[in-house]
């Protein structure tokens, strides 16, 4: 980088700096990463965060910058945030009324098609980026309340609970309340060998899903997409 007269900033994006370090398609180990951090270099997916919300929204950024969101939400139907600039979120705020409930979700097309409550903002966030979720939630006042939707198998577990660590919040998962049909309908063996780990499991959620843990089966985010009535459950 010095023969070519190039300097990186504070803020890297991952792919350009793994071509540089020759790494091909291979990602920087967490050690790599941490090491990049102690040198002042951020390295990021630059993946965009994508909001919706059934009520209007505006962004407040340090600096004073106040963005309102209803121009985007009445023609394109969501927000995207750039990954960059999530630093610099300071608040969100509700136009109307007052946002319950932040449910997350890694997956596009649940994103497309949930019917969102009245009172909740829905975020979708790349499953590799789980940190880039951290800085929305600190700009939603401390009482919100947050779930995750996500795939109802081993790994999907694996992300709520690694998410709940990251916000200091309680795992939970937002489900349809009808979830029997759907579990007879769509329940699939599980794709990765790993079986499920019942202990890992909170009791609301065991449950709920004990006869996909019995099967050794689970179920996508997609097939519960267009269900009517939701809940959360942790």
């Amino acid at each position: 980088l010095q023969s070519h007269g190039w300097q990186l900033g504070e803020k890297v994006n991952d792919r350009v700096l793994a071509a540089l370090y020759r790494k091909g398609e291979a990602s920087f180990s967490p050690i790599e990463q941490i090491d990049f951090e102690d040198k002042g270099i951020r390295l990021c997916r630059d993946l965009p965060l994508r909001l919706r919300s059934a009520r209007p929204f505006s962004l407040f950024f340090s600096g004073g910058t106040l963005l309102d969101a209803i121009p985007w939400l009445q023609t394109l139907g969501e927000v995207a945030l750039p990954a960059r600039t999530l630093t610099g979120l300071g608040k969100i705020l509700w136009g109307e009324g007052e946002i319950l409930r932040v449910i997350s979700t890694d997956c596009v097309g649940a994103f497309a098609e949930l019917r969102l409550p009245a009172d909740a903002m829905l975020v979708w966030h790349p499953a590799e980026d789980p940190g880039a979720l951290q800085p929305l939630i600190a700009a939603l006042p401390p009482h919100t309340l947050w779930s995750h939707l996500t795939a109802l198998d081993p790994a999907g577990v694996d992300r709520v609970l690694m998410l709940a660590q990251r916000l200091g919040r309680p795992a939970s998962w937002w489900l349809p309340r009808d979830l029997v049909p759907i579990k007879a309908a769509y329940g699939a063996p599980l794709q990765d060998s790993r079986p499920w780990e019942p202990s890992r499991l909170p009791r609301p959620l065991l449950a709920l899903c004990a006869d996909l843990v019995e099967s050794n089966q689970g179920l996508s985010a997609e097939v519960c997409a267009l269900a009517p009535d939701w809940h959360a459950v942790g």
